[in-house]
């Protein structure tokens, strides 16, 4: 990590609190944001409002994938599928097109990225295909135009989700273990040699400070989306890489020693997540967590505090998830649906829109 040394003061310069930003139009309230599909290789990122009323839609020059959001300066970037080579950054507040990222070459998005609690920095995971395979976090600097200033080395392949740690001081990345490379498109390339990890690392300086892992048994089971509790313990969402007759849990999560646990799976949600989470999403009360499987059409919700099961709901190519009022949250799916879902209440159907839905949902307060 001797490299990163040199742009540290770089970075911690970027790091120094900033006075927000003043915007026209969607100064205030909760708006929710989501990649969509709108026709034949079209793509746009669709911002509504909590009763999926249309906000504004901004084209996309490819699939998008999941959103990181600045809540100091009502901004927004979207992200790419992976293998990704772009990033929209989007003045939320007036609906228009700030910046396109570029990963430098050699390196793709993975589709996520966060933003510092100040809003100066975005972390974007990246594979460095060229050099590697490795999993990065892209530095970039979101006070002159998103330029990349350092990355830092997550130890491990196929970084995936980033969380920015409940105090600010470091970034929990999930490196899925899955070895990739554009050439092979989305094929994956070293099954049996996987080694999937959650780290944490230092975000002003780089360092690994922390590694979770799962059994040698379970070295299939990629872990690739996070969210975290009201403890501030990281939930996590698995998909198994191994044999299909298996069903290994599929949620687990780490506590504040890095202890990762395995959640109980029910044998009924087993068969419909068919191995495969896709979304995990904390209630905004933190008190659920919520987990989807758009293969399996269901989405799973547990309790926090008694780290149980507590209900699974039927929601066809549902994978999109984000907390609304108290313990509910808002879903999307493939179809254009919007859904009202929460562990005491029936699902309701809030809006159809004419777009597909991709696999995540944001929300920006």
């Amino acid at each position: 990590m001797a490299s990163l040394r040199p742009i540290a003061d770089r970075i911690l310069a970027a790091i120094l609190p900033r006075q927000r930003a003043d915007g026209a139009g969607l100064e205030e309230g909760a708006v929710f944001i989501s990649s969509v599909r709108i026709g034949p290789r079209q793509h746009a990122a669709l911002i509504m409002d909590e009763n999926g009323r249309e906000l504004g839609r901004i084209p996309l020059e490819g699939r998008g994938h999941d959103v990181a959001t600045d809540p100091v300066h009502r901004r927004a970037v979207v992200f790419a599928r992976r293998p990704g080579y772009f990033a929209l950054a989007i003045d939320v507040a007036s609906l228009t097109p700030l910046a396109t990222i570029r990963p430098p070459e050699g390196h793709h998005f993975f589709g996520h990225g966060v933003f510092s609690p100040d809003g100066r920095l975005l972390y974007a995971t990246e594979n460095d295909f060229a050099a590697g395979p490795r999993g990065v976090v892209g530095v970039y600097d979101a006070s002159a135009g998103f330029a990349r200033i350092g990355e830092f080395d997550t130890g491990g392949l196929d970084a995936h989700e980033l969380l920015v740690s409940p105090d600010g001081g470091s970034l929990f990345v999930a490196n899925g273990g899955i070895e990739t490379h554009p050439d092979f498109g989305r094929q994956k390339l070293n099954l049996a040699a996987m080694r999937p990890s959650i780290v944490r690392i230092d975000r002003a300086h780089g360092d690994r400070i922390g590694e979770s892992t799962l059994p040698d048994n379970l070295n299939r089971l990629s872990m690739r989306h996070m969210s975290l509790d009201a403890k501030g313990d990281v939930w996590f969402g698995c998909q198994w890489e191994g044999d299909k007759k298996e069903r290994p849990p599929l949620v687990g999560r780490i506590d504040r020693d890095g202890e990762p646990t395995l959640l109980p799976f029910p044998a009924d949600w087993a068969r419909l997540a068919r191995n495969y989470i896709g979304s995990v999403t904390a209630s905004r009360d933190g008190s659920v967590i919520a987990a989807s499987s758009p293969i399996g059409g269901a989405v799973f919700l547990f309790d926090v505090q008694k780290g149980e099961p507590l209900a699974a709901r039927p929601f066809r190519d549902g994978c999109g998830l984000a907390s609304a009022a108290g313990h509910h949250f808002l879903a999307t799916s493939g179809d254009g649906i919007l859904v009202d879902m929460a562990a005491d209440d029936a699902p309701k159907t809030i809006v159809r829109r004419d777009v597909h839905f991709d696999n995540h949902l944001k929300r920006l307060d």
